[in-house]
């Protein structure tokens, strides 16, 4: 398909030769596109222990993190390496990642996979172990995640929504590109990671505030 069907990137006066690789199907290049994920949760586990079911759902979300939200916005999103149909994906999306390389993207998703892929990783060991730690880190990758999705909103409403296939504002419900890039992706599937470290942050409040009524409960006595 070509690119010109997509406004933000047809308003690119050299979008890069290679155009959009995949048409029909996106099957191809899912084999080695799922080569570092595995590997990463196999390290994972080999060092951190296997996910245990009576410590919750934070695990998994830890560990989805670790192995396959980070890594994938920096090899896909920034490389342009990958399965051809994410990569494609990431282009039509926002054509700030490979395509044109923004600095502010770009850094996001450096950070992303230097900083906070291994913080999701000691967040899933100290998990995955019991480890009082877990609450701090806990936090602290919460924080992170949605500092940087306010920040991947926020540059792109501040440049108005240009590297978007919706380009009018407000954006409405009247095609298949707003519904499923804008309002799907753009904002429900970015806004996950603003809704759950929300709500690690009030069940780590709530914990820790019980924990300390009980000590000083126990204290009076």
């Amino acid at each position: 398909m070509s690119h010109l069907a997509y406004p933000n990137l047809a308003r690119l006066p050299d979008f890069p030769e290679r155009g959009l690789n995949y048409t029909g199907i996106p099957v191809e290049g899912w084999g080695t596109g799922l080569l570092v994920p595995l590997a990463i949760s196999c390290l994972v586990f080999l060092t951190a222990g296997l996910p245990n079911r009576a410590r919750g759902w934070e695990i998994w979300w830890a560990l989805l993190n670790t192995a396959v939200i980070h890594p994938m916005d920096f090899f896909v999103g920034t490389l342009g390496v990958g399965p051809k149909y994410l990569v494609d994906e990431y282009a039509i999306l926002d054509s700030r990642y490979w395509v044109e390389r923004d600095n502010t993207v770009m850094w996001v998703a450096y950070l992303e996979f230097f900083t906070m892929a291994p913080l999701s990783y000691l967040w899933y060991r100290s998990a995955v172990r019991g480890y009082w730690s877990r609450h701090f880190w806990a936090v602290l990758c919460s924080s992170f995640q949605q500092f940087g999705t306010f920040m991947y909103w926020g540059t792109e409403w501040s440049d108005g929504f240009i590297h978007q296939p919706a380009l009018d504002w407000p954006p409405r419900f009247d095609s298949y590109l707003k519904l499923k890039y804008f309002w799907f992706v753009f904002v429900f599937l970015n806004g996950i990671w603003v809704v759950i470290p929300f709500y690690i942050y009030c069940r780590t409040y709530l914990f820790l505030s019980k924990i300390t009524r009980n000590n000083w409960t126990k204290k009076l006595r």
